[in-house]
């Protein structure tokens, strides 16, 4: 098998599991220890490492390399938290989570019923256009972004 094919055949696991995978991204000092991680197990085998810094009703916020992707609390077997504190330690926040899987978690701070949401993500400001967008969460509860504030 060709590497890829066998990229090919990856992604493809990967979609049919639902996660959406990070960037690949080469380590840039292989001799430097490796950043702990929550690993997050998920009910088909395969784990996910990174960050998990928020949470909402249906799912965890997971931030690796500065992306944000969704991890669903249905497909999570076990977390290992990096972290004593555990899930009573995360925060929930304002996600919104676009149609490409990508999530923008900060606060959000203006709206267009039907346009779009302005969405803080650090010191960055995000427009999110209203075709773009799959669900909304206001700290940590769906929010229905069809209907006028």
């Amino acid at each position: 098998m060709t590497r890829p094919t066998a990229l090919a055949l990856l992604a493809l696991a990967a979609l049919l599991c639902g996660f959406t995978p990070f960037t690949r991204v080469q380590n840039v000092c292989p001799k430097c220890p490796a950043p702990r991680t929550d690993i997050l197990a998920l009910t088909n085998g395969f784990k996910v490492a990174g960050n998990v810094v928020a949470q909402n009703e249906s799912f965890y916020v997971v931030e690796r390399f500065g992306e944000y992707r969704p991890v669903m609390k249905t497909e999570v077997a076990q977390v290992q938290w990096k972290d004593k504190g555990g899930p009573g330690a995360l925060g929930t926040g304002d996600q919104i989570l676009l149609k490409n899987n990508v999530v923008l978690h900060g606060a959000i701070t203006d709206e267009r019923v039907n346009q779009f949401f302005v969405i803080q993500v650090g010191p960055l400001r995000h427009v999110a256009w209203h075709s773009q967008i799959q669900a909304v969460f206001k700290a940590g509860v769906r929010y229905n972004f069809n209907a006028a504030p």
